[in-house]
């Protein structure tokens, strides 16, 4: 993603985004943040805030 404001309007729009480092899923559920990893089905609530670009710089959108 280019912008930490790209991700929460793609999150705010229903969208799935992967890191293609970590593996990591991200998704709102109830407004807040949750993150799994690509293996695992359950979704645990995550803290974090894309405050760096490292952290959204890797991310992408999910195909359904």
């Amino acid at each position: 993603m280019k912008s930490r404001e790209a991700v929460f309007k793609a999150l705010e729009e229903g969208l799935k985004l992967s890191s293609s480092i970590t593996g990591l899923q991200y998704m709102l559920i109830d407004g807040k943040l949750h993150s799994r990893h690509s293996e695992r089905s359950d979704w645990n609530e995550s803290n974090l805030g894309f405050d760096s670009p490292p952290s959204w710089l890797s991310l992408q959108t999910m195909k359904s």
